[in-house]
């Protein structure tokens, strides 16, 4: 099991984060905030990383780590029964498309049963219709 880790935030993303502390996240810590979204609820990579931030105490969280812990969370449960303790559909990036992992077309059906409408764009993703205002936050 690897577990998070604090470092100081890269020379090269100061300049979008500033000086101060990031936390590289552990799947465990992601499965853990992902258990709190309520059925009928999507959350976003973003929001995500906040709560994580928060939880942690750090300045920021890595949204590309957060990204990957999410994706192996989902292909963990590509050919198991899916556990629905660990809901990884509920969480979407920021400009609201499903997170593309080996099973992403699982992912958008689950969001569909779960009352949200799908928008299949030309490049093949998928984007869930959803406002910023109804957007889970931790």
């Amino acid at each position: 099991m690897i577990k998070s880790k604090i470092v100081d935030i890269p020379i090269k993303m100061e300049k979008f984060y500033g000086k101060g502390k990031m936390l590289h996240p552990s799947a465990e810590s992601v499965e853990e905030l992902i258990k709190l979204i309520p059925k009928g609820s999507i959350a976003t990579i973003e929001t995500l990383s906040r709560g994580l931030t928060k939880d942690f105490g750090t300045d920021v969280t890595c949204p590309m780590r957060t990204g990957n812990a999410i994706k192996k969370i989902a292909e963990r449960y590509e050919n198991d029964t899916v556990d629905s303790q660990i809901p990884f559909w509920r969480v979407i990036r920021s400009d609201k498309l499903v997170i593309k992992s080996k099973n992403f077309e699982f992912s958008a059906s689950k969001i569909e049963d779960e009352g949200f409408k799908l928008i299949f764009t030309k490049s093949g993703s998928i984007k869930v219709d959803i406002n910023s205002d109804s957007v889970f936050l931790f």
